[in-house]
């Protein structure tokens, strides 16, 4: 049966623009639209006025957002305001990611993007980013989408005064849609609070619907209990897109409660609102909804007739069209359309083909075993009637026949599991292998810098003082001209640099801070003697072992110094965020980029992949001419809390 959860994908949408929404609606839309008829307007009071209505109209009618979008655009081009060019680009590109055309919506939104970072206008940029982490987010490109999410909530916090709770919200999302329910609960809670200080009824709608979703399941009467909550939220935003999305997530609870005949006026009404909108997911949800409830009650011509409607209007989403497929096999195959229930079943197959992971064909196959078992069932009861010995000669064959697949079947995927658990292992010998070798070089390294920076420090620093402190003794016992003073001052100066380099030197090859107090320290120490580098900390404090923040910091300590030398950036951001089961590092830039492909035979960034690796890690890399971002995260088995 279908998911709820693909109800809940696009309710992260409000996130981007409820500021600018709330104008809108104030000051009315069709009140908008009538001024553009008064003669004595100037260029920039429609720019103003177009914006508005293409904003607007995003929650009430799509097309009419991307209309007024292009029309505001062509004034701002022959206007040349680059800032209002952009402003709109963006407002195109949701309109477009409002109607589900993905592609265009990505299209247009870089377009604006690179407009924004020649203008470098950090309200719009922090905006945008957040808006092209939902676009990732509605694709399931989760890494991309939670990089623009931090880079928008870096923004915020650093212009100060500025809501969070948009960007916690999405965050929450992401974690909801990868059922991380742990984290998708901490940052709803964050987004609630935020909301309830900032009295945004958009937000606390969508927490709400999140808690909704959350409970479905287990606890419906709790789930619609958030659902009217949000229902009300929405209706007091007037936000017409999310009440019919609230409206819908009622009629769910009440059927996943028993309760369809309850549950039937509401999805008949969100489908009635949906048609007016121009939203076809709204539309495909709603059919939907009427056909599961259809089909419960055994009324599988209706049932089959939604499901069709609902495939139709909308199959981007994967859970949703599989959903309706199965319903229309099984459908026709209660209506005895055996023809039917087979061409659905093929575009079932077709439509699972396209992925391949195990959970799509573990779906697929129960979709098979459930279609087989009905497909018997009904002609069992069609053959018993008519009492002859062929029926039951015929079921007795079938049942043979099923329980010899059902072992051929069974035999196969013991095979194949056994074959796997085997690579497994031989992959996992091969990684503690490699995680051995690295972690020995990383120990002589460590040990080696150790050594070199103890006697560096100790040694040659220890005999440098004691030159330093023998000099003014010398000086004083002896009769020194004018320009031998001057000589000997500039000695004993280029003396103290010596000293105070050598004693840098000997921190960095292995910082004193590191091994006392932990990542955190001594990352901030490090970025803060650069001024182009600002260092961000996320999440808890907890120590981890030393190798592995041994190596965390010579990887930011070599991409820092690789941005500095070959990447001309001006500004650098370092990131740390960790968490209970997982730690992560970014190294932002603004630097000239780079072409991944012609340094993946170089020594520095392929020894830092490989070593993260390693450790059980990941590496992720964009970058553009207009600067490059280097993610690396690793899961953490146990927290460590040593201090």
């Amino acid at each position: 049966m279908r998911k709820y959860h693909t109800l809940y994908g696009k309710l992260l949408l409000v996130l981007i623009w409820f500021p600018f929404f709330l104008h809108a609606q104030n000051a009315g839309l069709d009140s908008l639209v009538l001024s553009l008829n008064n003669k004595d307007l100037n260029d920039d009071n429609k720019i103003r006025i177009y914006d508005s209505l293409s904003w607007g109209y995003l929650n009430v009618d799509a097309e009419k957002s991307v209309r007024y979008g292009n029309e505001g655009l062509r004034l701002a081009r022959d206007a040349d305001d680059r800032t209002m060019e952009a402003t709109f680009l963006r407002n195109i590109g949701v309109g477009y990611y409002m109607m589900s055309a993905y592609d265009t919506a990505a299209t247009y939104l870089h377009e604006a993007l690179g407009i924004i970072l020649e203008i470098d206008d950090t309200f719009l940029k922090g905006r945008l980013y957040t808006a092209l982490g939902n676009l990732h987010n509605q694709q399931s490109e989760y890494p991309k989408a939670l990089g623009y999410y931090l880079k928008s909530l870096a923004i915020l916090e650093k212009m100060g005064n500025q809501p969070l709770e948009s960007v916690y919200n999405n965050i929450a999302v992401l974690y909801q849609n990868l059922n991380n329910k742990k984290q998708a609960l901490t940052y709803f809670a964050k987004a609630k609070l935020e909301a309830e200080k900032n009295k945004n009824k958009w937000i606390l709608g969508s927490v709400a619907m999140a808690m909704s979703n959350y409970y479905m399941d287990e606890e419906p009467k709790k789930a619609l209990e958030h659902a009217h909550e949000a229902l009300a939220n929405f209706r007091e935003g007037g936000d017409a897109y999310y009440e019919i999305l609230s409206i819908l997530t009622i009629a769910q609870c009440h059927r996943r409660a028993g309760n369809s005949e309850e549950a039937l006026p509401y999805a008949n009404q969100g489908l009635e609102l949906a048609e007016r909108s121009s939203f076809p997911k709204l539309i495909a949800e709603a059919e939907a909804d009427l056909a599961n409830i259809y089909y419960d009650h055994g009324a599988y011509a209706e049932s089959l007739a939604h499901a069709k409607r609902s495939w139709e209007k909308d199959s981007t989403d994967f859970d949703l069209s599989a959903s309706m497929l199965s319903i229309m096999t099984r459908s026709n195959m209660h209506l005895g359309k055996t023809d039917s229930a087979n061409h659905w079943l093929d575009k079932y197959w077709d439509w699972v083909s396209t992925y391949s992971t195990e959970k799509y064909q573990g779906t697929l196959s129960e979709m098979q075993v459930k279609y087989e078992t009905e497909k018997k069932a009904a002609q069992i009861e069609a053959l018993e009637k008519q009492q002859t010995l062929y029926t039951w000669l015929g079921v007795v064959g079938a049942l043979l026949l099923l329980t010899a697949v059902a072992f051929l079947f069974l035999r196969h995927r013991l095979t194949e599991e056994k074959r796997k658990i085997a690579e497994q292992q031989v992959w996992q010998m091969q990684q503690e292998k490699q995680l051995a070798s690295i972690q020995a070089t990383l120990d002589g390294e460590t040990a080696e810098r150790s050594r070199l920076a103890r006697d560096l420090h100790d040694g040659l620093g220890s005999m440098l003082s004691v030159v330093k402190f023998s000099l003014p003794e010398i000086k004083s016992g002896a009769m020194l001209e004018a320009v031998d003073v001057s000589r000997f001052q500039s000695a004993l100066h280029m003396l103290d640099e010596s000293i105070g380099e050598l004693r840098r030197v000997a921190h960095h090859m292995m910082p004193e801070s590191l091994l006392r107090y932990g990542l955190k320290a001594s990352l901030a120490d490090f970025c803060d003697v650069i001024p182009s580098v600002t260092f961000h900390y996320f999440g808890d404090e907890y120590r981890q072992p030393q190798q592995l923040e041994t190596l965390i910091y010579r990887c930011v300590h070599e991409l820092v110094n690789n941005a500095l030398k070959h990447a001309q950036a001006t500004d650098i951001g370092v990131q740390l965020i960790q968490e209970d089961s997982r730690l992560s590092f970014t190294v932002q830039d603004n630097g000239v980029g780079f072409d991944p492909d012609a340094v993946q035979t170089g020594m520095g960034l392929q020894n830092i992949r490989q070593r993260i690796e390693a450790f059980g890690g990941v590496l992720h890399i964009y970058t553009a001419d207009t600067g490059t971002e280097i993610h690396a995260e690793f899961e953490l088995i146990n927290k460590n809390t040593t201090s």
